[in-house]
């Protein structure tokens, strides 16, 4: 076996982790907006990270169906995204692990992971254009969310579009391999 092999295999069972780990948590993440605190934390995670505001902040007084309806939202679309980009990350480390790297399951498999990514940058700006609204219903505070979504939403569809192009380059590979085989 060897570094490719050994280090596919290795990523695999990393990915297996996280892939049941994003599971397990799909399954409960209704049920986590009720915990104590969980969905205040949440939803300031949002403020401080998500849309890089100081200052405001939601308190104990704001948990409601309002908050709890945008966390449950932010981590089943969150985990839910983890859960088929995980998938198809094993399956493809699968092919690289038994030396098939340019196959058609290897690039349909890259092509899904790129349209997964594409497809949550506006699930992403959507998110951010809430917590803002939200924020604004609460707290009464305005804030504005278009830098954060831009950024958030332009590196997302970057990173869906590079995977798009290598399968695309992968395609081409395995199109020039099959025509050197039936050359020989």
């Amino acid at each position: 076996m060897d570094r490719v092999q050994r280090l596919s295999r290795v990523l695999r069972r990393i990915a297996s982790v996280m892939l049941w780990c994003s599971v397990i948590g799909l399954v409960f993440s209704p049920g986590a907006v009720f915990l104590k605190g969980f969905a205040l934390d949440h939803a300031n995670w949002w403020l401080r990270h998500g849309l890089d505001v100081d200052g405001i902040r939601f308190s104990q007084g704001h948990v409601g169906w309002l908050l709890r309806s945008l966390v449950a939202w932010s981590m089943a679309s969150a985990l839910t995204v983890a859960v088929l980009s995980l998938g198809a990350l094993i399956r493809l480390l699968h092919q690289f692990e038994s030396k098939e790297p340019f196959s058609e399951e290897s690039i349909r498999m890259l092509r899904f992971l790129g349209w997964v990514q594409v497809a949550s940058a506006p699930i992403y700006a959507l998110t951010v254009w809430v917590v803002a609204r939200i924020a604004k219903v609460l707290t009464g505070q305005v804030i504005s969310p278009w830098p954060e979504m831009f950024n958030g939403t332009l590196a997302v569809l970057f990173e869906g579009g590079l995977v798009l192009l290598i399968a695309f380059v992968m395609e081409e590979a395995l199109r020039l391999k099959s025509e050197q085989d039936l050359v020989i």
